[in-house]
């Protein structure tokens, strides 16, 4: 089984108005994006894949841990629980059977209940779609390659702050930890028909 992962299409990490554009990390084509993964999630459903909406979400200042210190703007504002900023962005294909994953750190599988999901549902590949490419992407994808679990990252379909550490990372993940692939292509894995036991 294959199934849909999005990484952190949140406000607070996309939006022009999200915490993290001002602190000058800003998303470029996100309307882009937007459509890119949509293209996803409708090429998905159309075979009865699962997809997966995956956010990043905090419930105090606390929760922020060392990543406080790292980036010291995220101290006491961003990815709180119930914040606007933690929400998904506007335009999303989001539908009533999908499945949601929040997390604490970059990682998707770190304390949270990603890796029973998967197993619940037979998943073998992910695609995976979402921001950031050098981080919480990155992340995930060597989490899922330690788990024996196939990553397929759409390349249009994700996004950074920085062009260099996106490119890098997509070089990167592609040498071992996924298969790096045009979003026409990994829609076409999602829509090739699923073989039956």
């Amino acid at each position: 089984m294959t199934a849909l992962l999005v990484i952190d299409m949140q406000n607070d990490y996309c939006h022009p108005d999200g915490v993290f554009a001002q602190a000058g990390l800003r998303v470029t084509g996100l309307d882009d994006l937007v459509q890119n993964v949509n293209t996803l999630t409708a090429a998905a459903r159309s075979t009865g894949r699962p997809v997966i909406w995956v956010r990043m979400e905090w419930a105090d200042d606390a929760d922020v841990g060392l990543l406080a210190q790292r980036s010291p703007f995220l101290r006491k504002q961003g990815l709180r629980r119930g914040t606007w900023g933690c929400e998904l962005v506007a335009g999303l294909d989001r539908a009533p059977g999908d499945h949601e994953i929040v997390k604490p750190r970059f990682d998707a599988f770190h304390r949270t209940g990603l890796d029973d999901l998967l197993r619940d549902l037979g998943v073998e590949t992910l695609v995976m779609a979402g921001v950031r490419t050098d981080f919480c992407v990155e992340s995930t994808v060597r989490a899922a390659f330690f788990r024996d679990l196939k990553a397929v990252v759409a390349r249009e379909a994700v996004a950074g702050y920085f062009e260099d550490l996106h490119l890098n990372s997509l070089r990167l993940m592609a040498t071992v930890f996924a298969n790096v692939v045009s979003v026409n292509d990994a829609a076409a894995l999602l829509t090739t028909p699923q073989s039956r036991p």
